[in-house]
Formats: structure tokens, sequence, C-alpha cells
């Protein structure tokens, strides 16, 4: 009798899953494959050494896995360099996540490579790496721009990683909204990482003339930096107007405060 019970129940699944994509086939498989709503987190890793100077990518794993974004800009990260076991970081990470992965090389480290990275559930159409900076008396900073194919729409994803000092902050700031803007705004466009700038800084102002800083929705203010004892909002995710934030969330917790000397930011999207 169970058997029969099942099987029946099983028969009104199938027969209503052929009802549904029978009346228009492509848009209910496209709606199964690609959600209404899609999540990104920024998180800057610190090459997976955590507050305890543990190296784990596994937490890092862990952590993005709890939280199913569909979108991971990733900051510090490493590729095959000493001080990380010579792992491909951006690589590895991908693999336990089931996701796809674009990496971008700012600076020439200990027999590799150090940058940041973006991970995408999404197909990537495209990746281009843009030097900000390269001035001999500090260290290289870069931009990564993926371009992701979202539902027959494309999603800009920019990720980046500015300077600690103030002058080197603000004219990496400009080549990157410059770059961005040669992009054009037509289509929805997202800038997340470590900033390394507080929300009342001049560099700040010039990004949200032209984007909307999601993090300043919330009150009060979820800060981001250091870990154990967060006292500054320094990681940002920006959007233009073609997309509407659902939620947003600094992620702290014992596993995040362990892993990274940042916590990760979250936020929940839908296209307008």
């Amino acid at each position: 009798m169970k058997k029969l019970v099942l099987l029946i129940l099983f028969a009104a699944v199938v027969f209503a899953g052929y009802y549904v994509l029978r009346k228009n086939p492509e848009d209910q498989l496209k709606k199964i494959v690609y959600p209404s709503e899609f999540r990104i987190m920024t998180y800057n890793i610190h090459h997976g050494v955590g507050t305890d100077d543990l190296y784990s990518l596994s937490r890092i794993a862990r952590i993005i896995r709890d939280y199913s974004p569909h979108v991971v800009c990733l900051n510090e990260v490493d590729n095959q360099t000493e001080r990380t076991y010579h792992d491909d970081q951006a690589r590895i990470l991908a693999a336990e996540l089931g996701m796809e992965f674009t990496f971008g090389r700012n600076l020439s480290l200990q027999g590799g490579w150090y940058g940041n990275a973006i991970l995408s559930k999404f197909p990537i159409y495209f990746a281009e790496n843009k030097i900000l900076s390269n001035r001999d008396d500090q260290e290289p900073r870069g931009m990564l721009h993926a371009i992701l194919m979202v539902n027959d729409k494309k999603l800009h994803i920019y990720t980046t990683h500015l300077s600690t000092d103030s002058l080197g902050s603000s004219a990496e700031m400009t080549a990157m909204l410059n770059h961005v803007l040669d992009w054009g705004l037509d289509e929805p466009v997202i800038i997340a990482g470590d900033m390394n700038l507080l929300p009342n800084t001049k560099p700040i102002s010039e990004i949200t003339y032209y984007f909307e800083d999601v993090g300043s929705r919330t009150d009060p203010e979820q800060l981001t930096y250091p870990s154990l004892n967060p006292a500054r909002r320094i990681d940002y995710i920006f959007i233009n107007d073609r997309l509407a934030p659902v939620t947003i969330q600094t992620v702290n917790n014992d596993y995040t405060r362990d892993a990274s000397d940042h916590l990760p930011v979250l936020v929940r999207f839908r296209f307008k």
C-alpha cells in the first residue's frame, strides 16, 4: 500500500511538472536554472590564514557554502605561492563549491601570484584584469571584471582591493571608475571588494555619485574589519540602478571571526 501511495505521488509530481513546462518550456526551464533573486558575497580571505594564524581554505569554503551565494568576490587570493603550499586557491574553492572562477594576477609573490578572484554559479561570459596602479613604492592593485550570463541578461561584476594609503586609493578609485564607466551603465553592474576606505572619505563619495553603496542602508552600519572586534566598514558592495537590493548582512559568527581578518558581506538582489 505504501509503495502504491508513493507511486501515485511521484506520478502526480511528474505530471504537474510536464504540464507547467509544456505551457512555456523555455521560460520555465530558465526559472528553474536561474533564480529571480540572487546572492552575492564579497570577502577578503587573507590568503586563507585566519586570526588564529592557521591556514585553512576549508574554513573559507564552509562559510561560503553555508550562505550559498551565486557570486563571490574574493580579495587577497594566492595562486601557487610558497606561503600557501603552492595552492591554486581560486580553483580549489571553485571546485569545492561547484562554481566557475576567474583570477586576476596583480602581484608576483613567492613563486606565484596574488590578487583577486570571482567565483560564479552563473556562466562567465567574459573576464579581464585591469591594473589600477603600479608604483614602485607600493603593491600593484588591480580590478577584476567578469561578465556573467544570468537568464539572458549580462551582469557586470567588478572586484578590487585598493591601497591602504589615501593617495594611492584615491588614484585607484578614479582609474577604476573611468574603466567601469567606459563599459557603460546600460546593464546591471556590481562593484565589490575591500576598498580600505571609510564611508565618509572623498573617494567613496566619488563612487556613490554613480553607484549606490548598499551597506549604507543598514542602521547601524555593519562593520567588517578587523573580524575579531570590528571597528570599521571598509568592505563594500556598490550597484547601479538596474538592480534592487533585498537584504544585506555582514556575516559575523565564530567561523568568520576565525577564518580571516575581514568579515564577509552578503547581499540578496533582484533585477529591476
